[in-house]
């Protein structure tokens, strides 16, 4: 496993434990960190977050998410004894949204059939 998987992976645990017991911030309602993309040079990080709710809850987490970058960033710093922590930027995960909506229409589908 490559330098930046590992990272990625250590990032995307860490993240996830910081969001889930310690930000306190009301906006950001039930959130799954999905997944880490972490730049070569170390500098920049996406964090792919799936939420649950309607398209308004969703912007408000998002919104919760990136006031709180400061407080993560310093977070993930200590827990992990970085030097320097990437710019974290936050996106949301519609990819199991589309799972869903795809497992629907293929059910709808298969009752169609059954018919």
């Amino acid at each position: 496993m490559d330098k930046i998987k590992k990272a990625e992976i250590d990032i995307k645990r860490e993240i996830s434990f910081i969001i889930n017991t310690k930000v306190n911030d009301p906006r950001i309602g039930f959130v799954t960190v999905t997944g880490t993309e972490l730049s070569v040079d170390f500098k920049w990080l996406d964090v792919f977050v799936s939420i649950m709710g309607d398209e308004y809850e969703i912007k408000r987490s998002l919104e919760g998410l990136n006031s709180c970058k400061g407080f993560i960033k310093r977070n993930l710093k200590q827990r992990l004894k970085l030097r320097s922590v990437p710019s974290i930027k936050f996106l949301y995960d519609k990819s199991i949204d589309t799972g869903i909506r795809i497992s629907k229409i293929l059910d709808d589908l298969d009752k169609d059939n059954s018919q």
